[in-house]
């Protein structure tokens, strides 16, 4: 799928739930592109939500980026295969080189969401195989091509996706149908939370009825979470020494959740740890089949 998120100068950035959204939901790779002195900055190849939080961290303290124009790409894998220097934002280029490079300053970026209909070249994506064969020369021969809505008709209907431009000056252009939330241009609805039947407070309720429920019920949040796989001989220890083993998981810290049949829903077990089957302190991997979003109730 891989979403875009184009906000402009002046908007506030995603809130960290929003862009962990589209983290998991679009988990082959991140990347992004600012203004910076004249420039288009590009920065990708994170390939774990906890490395570009830490970068968006690290940017933050040097950068106000609620005040840039700033692009974000959240990558699923089509061509080209899972690797650092195939993830968005690119620079508009006909160098394979640049377009593989990590960093880099550009006089315009471009980040792509959808299957381009192209036989990319060996190693690299349908994306930078366009951008290089195709978009590269338009900008060479008309360099400012997307000020023109006829030959970004023309761009649209060859890619038959979504693209999202940045210029130097801030100017943010777009191809395709956008979302727009608080601001902010996605190209599709992965930035949302997803309800289920079991989040009661999406559900609307007469008052009455409303106060009676919150009356009986404890505060819960959604997070994602690593269920112990009993196969392969993972087990959980709590403070006692103690060894376990059931419906268990963990987070991205290492704490261990229980599942509760009777809540429905996982509770924490503090100063418990989990351990796969050589005794070893079993690592949390956001890309394992048995990671999931899961309902999680409060300690209180």
């Amino acid at each position: 799928m891989c979403i875009i998120a184009a906000k402009p100068a002046g908007v506030k950035m995603p809130a960290r739930n929003v862009i962990e959204n589209m983290w998991m939901h679009n988990n082959d790779g991140a990347g992004i592109m600012y203004t910076n002195k004249g420039s288009v900055r590009i920065e990708k190849g994170f390939m774990t939500y906890d490395a570009f939080a830490k970068h968006l961290d690290e940017l933050s303290k040097k950068i106000d980026l609620d005040k840039i124009s700033v692009v974000m790409h959240f990558r699923i894998t089509t061509h080209g295969g899972t690797k650092p220097e195939n993830c968005h934002p690119f620079p508009v280029t006909d160098s394979i080189g640049m377009l593989k490079k990590l960093t880099c300053d550009t006089r315009l970026g471009v980040a792509h969401n959808g299957i381009i209909d192209i036989a990319p070249r060996k190693d690299i994506s349908d994306t930078m195989e366009y951008i290089a064969s195709q978009l590269a020369p338009l900008y060479k021969g008309v360099p400012k091509f997307y000020e023109n809505k006829h030959l970004m008709q023309m761009v649209s209907n060859a890619i038959d996706s979504k693209m999202a431009f940045l210029l130097p000056s801030g100017k943010i252009y777009t191809i395709g149908d956008f979302v727009e939330k608080d601001g902010i241009m996605y190209s599709n609805h992965s930035f949302e939370y997803t309800t289920s039947f079991r989040d009661y407070k999406s559900y609307a309720w007469d008052n009455e009825c409303w106060l009676a429920l919150e009356s009986g019920m404890r505060d819960y949040s959604y997070k994602n979470l690593m269920w112990l796989d009993d196969t392969a001989g993972e087990f959980v220890m709590d403070k006692k020494g103690e060894l376990w083993t059931g419906d268990f998981a963990v987070d991205s810290s290492g704490f261990v959740y229980e599942f509760d049949s009777a809540e429905d829903a996982m509770t924490l077990c503090p100063g418990w740890r989990a351990y796969n089957a050589e005794g070893m302190a079993l690592t949390y991997d956001e890309k394992s089949q048995l990671t999931t979003q899961e309902l999680v109730l409060s300690e209180s």
